[in-house]
């Protein structure tokens, strides 16, 4: 017996791809110093924006259990960093979240490639459980979560950054689709 997948709500609107251009824009105006990266190739045209930048320091990770560590040390240093991780490994983290970000209280945002969702259908409705359960995910770890279906959601990073930084944990800012140069 297999489960049923959630019905599409009716009122769906399809994400639209983010200009890595305009990604790189909202990281300024939050004054992000690092983009802490674990290869995503959602995000592939904002990654190689971000290595394009002179301005912005770049550092890989292995794992995202890694990049969680990299930011609370930039943190610790005075730094302003963000991640870019995907999905599947914010599922393999979470246990890192919860000591670094929830519990250790470092500020911990998360541009979050959501590897396996197409335009056509919402994430609730997805097929692919890695889809459909991350928000929930997030929710359940209270977690604040954004989706960034437009170029226009990009306006409410700075914002989120700095309500992060406030709170002292994370946030989560989902990008459903690949970006685009």
């Amino acid at each position: 017996m297999s489960p049923e997948a959630p019905q599409l709500k009716s009122n769906y609107v399809p994400p639209t791809p983010l200009s890595a251009a305009r990604m790189l824009e909202a990281l300024r105006a939050a004054a992000v110093s690092h983009v802490i990266v674990v290869p995503d190739t959602y995000q592939k045209t904002f990654l190689a924006a971000v290595a394009a930048a002179s301005d912005l320091s770049m550092i890989s990770a292995c794992t995202e259990d890694e990049a969680v560590a990299i930011n609370a040390g930039l943190y610790a240093t005075g730094h302003r960093p963000i991640l870019s991780v995907q999905n599947n490994g914010i599922y393999a983290c979470i246990n890192t979240l919860r000591g670094i970000a929830l519990d250790g209280a470092v500020p911990t945002v998360m541009l979050i490639g959501q590897y396996g969702q197409t335009a056509d259908v919402a994430p609730e409705a997805s097929p692919q459980r890695m889809v459909r359960m991350l928000e929930p995910m997030l929710t359940t770890w209270s977690i604040p979560t954004r989706r960034l279906w437009s170029n226009a959601d990009l306006t409410h990073l700075p914002g989120d950054y700095e309500e992060a930084q406030a709170r002292r944990g994370p946030a989560a800012l989902v990008i459903p689709i690949p970006t685009v140069a």
